[in-house]
């Protein structure tokens, strides 16, 4: 186990210049001076008091084995913090940090994004590919949420079991979003929280389930105000006011087919006639408009008046005939009360214009 001290620095420090010029030496009065702080694979355990580094901005631990995030109160000038490719399972003691922008916390074993309610300056948050229990999956706790959402703008998120996007809501100064290979299902939910990311240009959602759903990739457009990028695919603008424009239409049609039944439909739906009467019903209504058919609609019901015979004339059946189909009376056309001279079959000549009686066989 190694310990982050400053013997440890100073022993780093020493090497690096060593490697440039074996003349050179390094003076322990000098570094406090230092600005950049480079300790990644040096397989440090924990982090001791280096406090004497006050001019620290930026920060490298990646690659080690750190546990805990301790010891960094005096570095209220660090501006980039590089953890990414540790064991820590906690975001903590980061409240001195407040001109921190840049945070890489990636691969390591966090569930909870927290502890950053005081870092009102942080821009990018890395805390991709966590190692997450079984059945949990990364969440925001509510007041770091709070302050990320008025100043985060870059954030990957991406393989952490996630389901939802909900905690992302209002994320007003957002610019890129990274949320591939989650567990996102619902485009509905999905969508709602997306179009509260208002400075969004920058989307990616590869790997998800959510990526199969019908017309997935039109309903976040129309959903957006600047996305440009969308699963590494350019989004234009004439793009996104067309998936607009449909978006409306498809609102304002759906509203008025809620509201409004067409006449016709709303008289046949009443009747129980075959379809083929029904619809020439329906077309005789709207071809013969005007005060000769006295119709009266409530809902559920129907009621005639009696000039809808002079409309639609009754169907004259051969007489002792009735044929049924379907529950409903098929009356015979009147031509079938034509009666037929059985006894002689009239043959009209080509030559001669009078007609001759032949005898049948």
């Amino acid at each position: 186990m190694v310990k982050l001290t400053t013997d440890i620095v100073e022993r780093k420090c020493s090497q690096i210049l060593t490697g440039k010029s074996l003349s050179k030496t390094i003076k322990k009065d000098e570094l406090w001076k230092l600005t950049h702080l480079h300790m990644n694979d040096m397989f440090i355990s924990s982090i001791g008091n280096i406090a004497v580094y006050t001019s620290l901005k930026v920060l490298y631990l990646q690659n080690n084995n750190i546990s805990k995030i301790r010891n960094l109160h005096f570095a209220c000038n660090l501006t980039h913090l590089y953890l990414q490719h540790n064991v820590i399972t906690k975001i903590e003691n980061l409240e001195s940090l407040e001109n921190l922008q840049k945070l890489y916390l990636g691969y390591n074993n966090i569930i909870v994004v927290e502890g950053l309610q005081n870092t009102k300056k942080l821009q990018e948050l890395y805390i991709e590919s966590q190692k997450i229990p079984f059945g949990e999956s990364l969440c925001f706790e509510p007041r770091s949420a709070f302050t990320l959402s008025m100043c985060l703008k870059v954030l990957n998120i991406s393989d952490n079991k996630m389901t939802s996007l909900n905690n992302l809501m209002g994320f007003q100064e957002l610019y890129t979003l990274n949320a591939k290979n989650n567990l996102i299902d619902n485009i509905d939910d999905l969508t709602t929280t997306i179009s509260t990311l208002t400075s969004l240009q920058n989307l990616f959602l590869q790997g998800n389930p959510v990526t199969s759903s019908y017309r997935y990739r039109e309903n976040l457009i129309a959903n957006t105000i600047s996305l440009a990028n969308l699963d590494g695919k350019i989004v234009t603008d004439i793009c996104r006011s067309f998936m607009k424009k449909l978006k409306m239409e498809k609102y304002n049609r759906r509203g008025k087919n809620a509201t409004k039944i067409p006449l016709g439909d709303d008289i046949t739906s009443s009747l129980n006639l075959p379809p083929a009467f029904k619809r020439s019903i329906s077309r005789a209504i709207f071809q013969h408009p005007g005060p000769h058919l006295s119709v009266t609609i409530t809902p559920g019901s129907l009621s005639v008046g009696s000039q809808l015979q002079q409309v639609f004339p009754p169907w004259k059946s051969a007489p002792g005939i009735r044929s049924t189909k379907d529950n409903h009376v098929t009356p015979r056309p009147f031509w079938s009360n034509v009666t037929k001279n059985k006894d002689t079959r009239l043959i009209r000549s080509h030559i001669n214009t009078k007609a001759i009686a032949l005898p049948l066989i």
